[in-house]
């Protein structure tokens, strides 16, 4: 118990330089990138007015003296403002919008993912080298090999084009944004647009989100289930092999019983592990299936502050998803000792 405590304060000790490391990382290359804020006026733009610009946002001072002011206003809790994507509108509020839109994404791939991946894993195993096997194991490489912007473009041909016409539009779902032109938002009280709809109780709203979201949390759903289903089978091969799974069979035990009762449950130790580090990881990584169903995010935020160099916003969204994914693997590496305590760390 001692060393596990220890273990788990030295993890947590660690984690604070590399945020600090992060901050400096992401602020060092922003500045570096070609260009500034100001390159994107139009060449005939009068010079008095890319000067007042430069001005406004001390793009002229030196970069020790913006840092400075960077880390002061940081340790207020303070990201900043946007310069060219949304002019002057606080970055913290920008975040507080568009993450919730992202987390909605990922949200039912992470409730999803594991109990499709386990289970997906124990039936490779319960029919090993039998066509179920071959099948999922398949299915579990398409899922690592396929581009995420290609299963995406392949899902919106299906459902948006093959199966509409296939089905007389009996099968129809939106192939893109968050919801039906013409069609309103609610009040917006948490941000999250599900559960606004909730709160407003406008079924109609909700039905249409619900849709829109049916797409990007499928492909989300396909493209990381793969590593909880590979994780599973390897762990479960591995269990197999144990004396007391020999002595189980030997007393007489149903292959049900020693597969769900006695090998699923130790198999689970490195599975959950990988489950939870998937979940932040999800959170962080869905820009490429945002961009893909056009929906206003994070990521496409993100897309939209390199096109127009817009530095601070660049900055602010990359250290949330760095200090998401910091925290994850903390957690993870947490969750690991709890639980399996039997392991001795140093």
């Amino acid at each position: 118990m001692a060393n596990m405590i220890s273990y788990i304060t030295k993890r947590i000790l660690v984690t604070i330089p590399m945020i600090f490391a992060l901050i400096l990382l992401t602020w060092t290359m922003a500045q570096l990138m070609p260009g500034d804020p100001s390159s994107f006026f139009p060449r005939t733009t009068p010079p008095y007015v890319i000067e007042a610009f430069r001005d406004k946002w001390k793009l002229d001072d030196p970069w020790y003296t913006q840092l400075w002011v960077y880390l002061q206003n940081l340790s207020k809790g303070d990201l900043g403002k946007s310069i060219n994507v949304r002019p002057g509108e606080s970055i913290n509020t920008l975040l507080l919008q568009l993450i919730p839109r992202t987390i909605e994404i990922a949200f039912i791939p992470i409730i999803l993912i594991p109990f499709i991946g386990v289970k997906a894993g124990v039936l490779t195993v319960k029919h090993r080298n039998k066509w179920q096997d071959s099948l999922l194991r398949g299915v579990a490489v398409l899922g690592v090999a396929l581009p995420a912007f290609f299963l995406g473009l392949l899902l919106q041909y299906i459902f948006g084009y093959i199966l509409p016409n296939l089905t007389g539009e009996f099968i129809n779902l939106p192939i893109g944004g968050l919801k039906t032109a013409g069609i309103g938002d609610p009040p917006s009280i948490t941000n999250f647009r599900l559960l606004d709809c909730i709160i407003a109780n406008d079924l109609t709203l909700f039905m249409d989100t619900v849709r829109h979201l049916i797409l990007p949390i499928t492909c989300l759903t396909l493209l990381s289930f793969a590593s909880i289903t590979r994780q599973t089978r390897s762990s479960m091969l591995d269990v197999l092999e144990q004396d007391y799974i020999r002595t189980a069979r030997a007393k007489g035990c149903s292959e049900k019983l020693v597969l769900g009762k006695h090998a699923l449950r130790n198999a689970l130790i490195p599975v959950s592990t990988v489950a939870i580090g998937l979940g932040f990881s999800l959170l962080a990584g869905s820009t490429i299936i945002e961009i893909t169903f056009n929906i206003r995010a994070l990521g496409a935020i993100f897309v939209d502050a390199i096109r127009f160099n817009d530095y601070m916003l660049i900055v602010g969204i990359v250290q949330v998803v760095g200090i998401i994914t910091i925290i994850g693997n903390l957690v993870t590496d947490v969750a690991y000792t709890i639980i399996d305590p039997r392991i001795v760390y140093n």
